[in-house]
This record gives structure tokens, sequence and C-alpha cells, in this order.
């Protein structure tokens, strides 16, 4: 296993004038392994002139070029990437800030309303708009840059994301190098990925199963990377891109069926691997992309895994199983009922040592350093795994979105006039049941006051009423 900086350094040689990165505007712009990567050492050098080696640098951003060049530079040569969710609110921002010491945020130009009102609460926080100041990093890091040496410590953080912004304690979850590239082997034994493919990119970064799959990935195995310029293109590009390697979630596949064209459907049939996970699959859809000669590979994993603990195997007739665990991972069922149905524990280098700054119960880390999911589920004797539902009170959306109603109901119960507050889904989206003695339209703002403080995906759409008969707050 080499570290990141390694890989690079190899590859800026091995592979110096094959196309690696292409990216839209306008027209399909492509640049070569060496111009990219010497672009990451410049970005990297500049940042090290900045002091902010060893730093915590958060990205907040869209996916781009740009994003992909503070990823990799970042973890490779300066400190701890952080990326978040490009549709986080200033709520959800101050709460990581104030539990993770960040020395610089990157945000984009179209994220700089949240920004504003964020810098001066964190003065000793560098505020840099990649639009406005990546080139002039780059340039400052070609001309007089520090000598680069990589970071190659495997066992050292490179990468923390966060689950949730929303409470006062957001769970934060670090990675390392080790963690990210031990699935490597295995998944390459299972699907094989060379310099000869060409992903395409349209899920958000920021996720896991995105950033290694789709990113990290790539300069491993050399395959090209091409990046979708936005969803309402995501049809045509991925028909003008012809990649062999696709990663997509549920609510992609329902639309790309509702969407299919002959043209589309050759495109999907040329793809040699096309990763579905983030949440759970119909299967009746998933039978309908197989039978039309798709190789769809249902993935299963977490965050706090590196991604993936079970995938799809190609040709393998049993297609109601969620995937086979991988080889490389022990992978149990914690305490099974009279089904054989129980909790969903992992244990390997891809899990993360644990919750930063979370000693308390919510954390699923055992002493053995095996991670519980939360997650019920079958394992049978061939390693398949079949999902049977959540321990944990969650709600898993059709694009891979994580709510923990916990939150939602803490926000709920900030106002003191509701005495109980349950969230649940309906119709696919947040909703909540509360007892208080308030009328509709105190309802309507308190839910639009909560609101505010919530990305889009997490927003409660609605709130159903009891009448609180007794009185007073529930101890």
């Amino acid at each position: 296993m080499k570290s990141i900086s390694e890989y690079l350094e190899e590859d800026r040689i091995k592979w110096s004038t094959r196309p690696y990165l292409t990216v839209k505007n306008g027209t399909w712009q492509t640049r070569t392994f060496r111009q990219v990567i010497d672009q990451i050492q410049d970005l990297s050098r500049g940042l090290l002139l900045h002091g902010f080696q060893n730093k915590n640098i958060m990205i907040f951003s869209e996916n781009s070029y740009e994003w992909i060049l503070l990823y990799l530079g970042i973890m490779g040569y300066v400190g701890t990437c952080v990326p978040v969710d490009k549709d986080w609110t200033p709520y959800d921002l101050n709460h990581t800030l104030s539990v993770l010491d960040t020395a610089a945020v990157f945000y984009s130009r179209s994220r700089s309303g949240c920004i504003d009102s964020l810098q001066e609460h964190y003065p000793d926080t560098a505020w840099f708009c990649i639009e406005d100041s990546l080139e002039s990093l780059m340039e400052a890091g070609h001309r007089s840059g520090p000598a680069l040496a990589g970071r190659t410590d495997l066992t050292e953080t490179a990468l923390i994301l966060f689950t949730s912004g929303t409470t006062n304690l957001p769970k934060a979850i670090p990675l390392t190098q080790e963690n990210l590239f031990a699935n490597w082997e295995t998944l390459y034994r299972r699907t094989p990925m060379t310099a000869a493919d060409r992903s395409f990119v349209f899920l958000p970064l920021h996720h896991v199963y995105t950033c290694v799959a789709n990113v990290l990935y790539t300069i491993v195995s050399g395959m090209e990377l091409w990046l979708n310029s936005g969803f309402l293109f995501l049809i045509p590009e991925l028909i003008e891109a012809r990649p062999t390697v696709v990663c997509t979630v549920p609510l992609i596949l329902y639309r790309m069926k509702e969407a299919m064209t002959e043209e589309l459907l050759k495109t999907l049939r040329a793809v040699r691997w096309l990763y579905c996970g983030g949440s759970f699959t119909d299967p009746a859809v998933k039978e309908y992309f197989i039978q039309n000669d798709i190789s769809l590979l249902e993935a299963y994993g977490t965050t706090e895994t590196s991604s993936v603990i079970a995938l799809s195997v190609l040709g393998d007739p049993n297609t109601a199983s969620n995937g086979v665990v991988f080889e490389n991972l022990d992978v149990r069922i914690d305490c099974p009922d009279e089904e054989g149905i129980g909790e969903i524990v992992v244990r390997g280098k891809s899990v993360s040592k644990g919750y930063l700054h979370r000693n308390d119960r919510y954390s699923e880390f055992d002493t053995d350093g095996a991670y519980h999911t939360g997650d019920l589920g079958i394992l049978d004797e061939r390693g398949h795994l079949y999902l049977k539902g959540r321990k944990k009170r969650m709600i898993l959306t059709a694009n891979g979105k994580n709510i923990y109603v916990e939150e939602l109901e803490a926000l709920l119960l900030e106002d003191p006039r509701i005495k109980t507050a349950k969230v649940y889904e309906e119709s696919f989206h947040p909703a909540a049941f509360i007892t208080a003695n308030l009328p509709e339209a105190d309802v309507q703002a308190l839910l639009e006051s909560i609101n505010q403080k919530l990305p889009p995906f997490k927003q409660i759409r609605t709130i159903h009423i009891r009448p609180d008969t007794e009185g007073g707050r529930i101890k």
C-alpha cells in the first residue's frame, strides 16, 4: 500500500501525457496526469507557504476541478481534508467549526452567503473563495514553494467526514490513508479497474463513496475521470462521456429507468461496473437493469468503514442479497434472533478508529475497534448479506442521505411549548408529530424557523399536532 503522494509521484511519470481529468466549461476540457499533478503540487506548496502544514482544512463547495485539486493536495502533502456538504447552512457550519479546530475554509463563490455570517466568529480561521484565490496560491507555490514532502504515514488522519451537522455534537469521522486504501485490493479482485477505464462522476464528492471510489482510486488504477457539470445535464453528459465505471444511488437509477432510451440503454450496457450504493435499491428496479444486460452491482457501506462493506458479484444468480461481504473484512451479525436477524458489525483496516470528541452514548465503536452499524441484517454461509432494516432511528433517503431523527426532534423540543416530538419518514421526507397547544400559524412559523437552519434534504415537510391535555414538558 502506497501513500497518496507516492501514487501521485508515480503517476506523474508513468502516465504523464495520458488524459486524466475532463470537465465541461462550455465544451469538454481535458488535462493530462502530469498537468493535474503539477497543479496539485503547486497548490500544496502554496498552502504550506500559508503555514497550513498538519492543519485541518475545510472544503465547502459543489463538485469542481478545483475541489479535486484541494482534496488530493491537502491529504497528499499538507494536512487533513474536511469536505462538507455544499447544502449545509450557516447553522450546520457553525456547529462543525465549533468542535473542530479548522485552520482554513475553502468555499465556492456560490456559498459565500453562508460564509459571510461566520467569518467574524472565527477570526483565527483563514477564509478563501476558491474562484478568487486558488490560481494565486498555485502561482505562489510554483514560484517559490518549499521542497515538497509527501505525507507518508498511513496511520495519520487524512480525512474527516461528518455524518451530520445539526446538533451541538456533530459526528466527526476521522479516516487515515490506510483506512481509505484498505479495500482497494479486494475491490480490484471483484471489479478490476484499469488505465483503460473511464469514470463518470455526478454524486457529491464530499461523500466517502464518491471521493474514494471515483477519485482516490483513479490515482491507483490510472483510469480517466470525467466530471458531470450538474444533475440537469446528467443523462446527456453520461452519453457523451461513454464511461466504463459509474457510481450511482437508487434515486438516480429510478430516474434513468423512467428516462430510458435506446441511446441511454446502449451507454449503460457499455459500463463495465455500475455500482449502486448509499441506500436500499428496489429489487424490481435492480432486476430491470440486470435483465437488460447492464452490469449493475449493489453496494453496501458506511462512512465509518471508508465506504464498501459488501458488493454484489457480477453474474451471481443471487440477486436477492445486498452484496457479498468483502473478504478483507470481519463482518458478523450481533445478537441474531430466531430468524438470524441482528446488527451488522464490521471490523478491519478500513474501519475508522472512532468518532472525534464523542465518548458518549452515540459512540458505536467497541473496545476491539469494531463498528456497530446500527443496520440489521442476515449473513448466509457464502457471505451474502441481506439488509433487514435499521436498529438506530434514522431516515435513509433514496439519494443516500442520512437523517438522524433525534437531531430534528431536539430542534423541535427547543421550543418550551412543545411537550413531545417524534420525527419519522413520510413520502420520503421528514415529518413530525408534536404534542402541544399551538395555533396553526405558530406551528408554521416554528417550521419555517427550524427549516432555515437545515439543508434542503433534512427539512421537515409536515408537522402534525396532538393537543396537550395534561400540560407541562415530560422530563
